[in-house]
């Protein structure tokens, strides 16, 4: 193509005629590299890569995320920002003040934004009188001449620490629980306070008197009104019931067996003689009549009965529907009672004497009475409900059949003749 022919007299015709696209482009791409912090392709590897072996910064958490919110700008302000390079070229500028005067406002408390400061460890004064309560302070330790570091450490250890709930001192799971749910983890061997082991002890003591009691009126009321035997008369009379009849009698046990007889006899002698009536004869046809009139009368009333309770259909019914709500109800009372008794189910306490609990607590003997322990337990776990499907598993006995290997089959002996006899 042919290139037309321009003028380029006046200045104006020069910068209209002009390719300077190529200038443009390197300068726009010395920019970018300027805005980067030079050329990708000049740096080095080590500057652009690094390996990181372990993570310099832990991972923060979503707390600290929402916490770190608090202090950034707000999304609504950030288009105000002024994220130019370039200097403001008028260097006083004039701001504008509005002429409208506002009445001074007191500034709003931000309880969000606070931030606490360091505990110092000091306790705020409280408005209770102190001095009118008493001190947990023993009065063993009670003592001019027992230091404070002392009594803290002896009450720590027998389980009434005078310093509770400092959070400095605790774990940071368990500064944020509260004190009602503040209970030792699960596994940990812990010392309980002296106060919580006395009371225990005294339950136990309660249970044991009471058994104690038990047992004494039982032997008050039946083991003492028992006649008791020697062991002699109860061979005695073993002896007198199994050999009786064996011995011969007396004379005069002979004697008494003879007049109780003949007293027998003279008492049935004395009974007079009641002579029965001779029924009359009643004639067949007679006899007929009298059967079918007594059908005919059953057969009668059979029929009222019928038309009675025919009258009496809603009675029934409603009879039904009441003997109905009242199964119900039964069934619905043997449900909760039976709920109740497995509720009330108690295990025995499982308490250790002082004695033992010296050293370690690995080393502690547990209960071997198989009626304190094993017999509750038992009976838990058979009062426990079961459901139909463990229960048809339980039933089901799938079939089996046993095989062996050909390599371990004994082999089958022939059978064995009869020795022939010998004449």
């Amino acid at each position: 193509m042919s290139k037309k022919h321009v003028s380029r007299k006046l200045k104006s015709a020069w910068r209209k005629h002009i390719d300077i696209s190529d200038v443009d482009q390197f300068l726009e791409e010395q920019r970018q590299d300027e805005r980067i912090g030079g050329r990708i392709a000049d740096k080095p590897d080590r500057e652009l890569f690094s390996e990181e072996k372990r993570p310099t910064k832990a991972k923060t958490t979503l707390r600290e995320l929402r916490r770190n919110k608090f202090g950034e700008l707000p999304r609504s302000l950030l288009p105000l920002v002024n994220t130019s390079n370039v200097s403001d070229p008028v260097v006083k500028r004039n701001v504008k003040k509005s002429r409208v005067t506002l009445a001074p406002v007191a500034p709003v408390a931000s309880v969000r934004f606070r931030k606490k400061g360091r505990p110092s460890g000091i306790a705020k004064p409280t408005q209770e009188d102190l001095w009118a309560k008493e001190t947990p302070v023993p009065g063993e330790l009670q003592n001019e001449w027992i230091a404070k570091e002392l009594v803290h450490h002896t009450l720590a250890h027998t389980g009434k620490p005078l310093v509770t709930n400092l959070p400095a001192r605790m774990d940071p799971e368990q500064r944020r629980v509260p004190l009602r749910k503040r209970l030792p983890a699960e596994g940990l061997s812990y010392n309980p306070a002296i106060d919580d082991y006395l009371e225990l002890k005294d339950k136990l003591v309660k249970e044991e008197k009471k058994i104690i009691r038990h047992e004494e009126h039982l032997d008050r009321v039946l083991t003492s009104k028992l006649g008791k035997m020697t062991p002699e008369e109860r061979y005695r009379t073993a002896i007198s019931e199994m050999s009786e009849g064996l011995l011969k009698l007396d004379k005069n046990n002979q004697s008494e067996e003879e007049e109780d007889d003949k007293k027998k006899d003279e008492e049935e002698e004395e009974k007079p003689v009641v002579v029965a009536k001779a029924k009359k004869r009643i004639s067949k046809a007679k006899k007929r009549a009298r059967m079918l009139q007594h059908k005919e009368e059953k057969l009668l009333e059979q029929e009222l009965h019928k038309l009675v309770e025919i009258d009496r259909v809603e009675e029934i019914a409603a009879e039904v529907e009441q003997e109905v709500q009242q199964t119900q109800r039964k069934a619905e009372f043997r449900v909760r009672k039976r709920k109740a008794m497995r509720a009330k189910l108690d295990l025995p306490i499982d308490f250790v004497e002082p004695e033992k609990l010296s050293g370690s607590l690995r080393t502690i003997e547990p209960l071997n009475n198989l009626l304190a322990t094993g017999l509750p337990k038992v009976r838990k776990v058979g009062i426990l409900k079961r459901t139909r499907a463990e229960v048809e598993r339980k039933m089901r006995r799938i079939p089996t059949k046993r095989y062996t290997r050909s390599s371990h089959k004994e082999p089958m002996l022939p059978p064995t003749k009869p020795a022939k006899r010998t004449k």
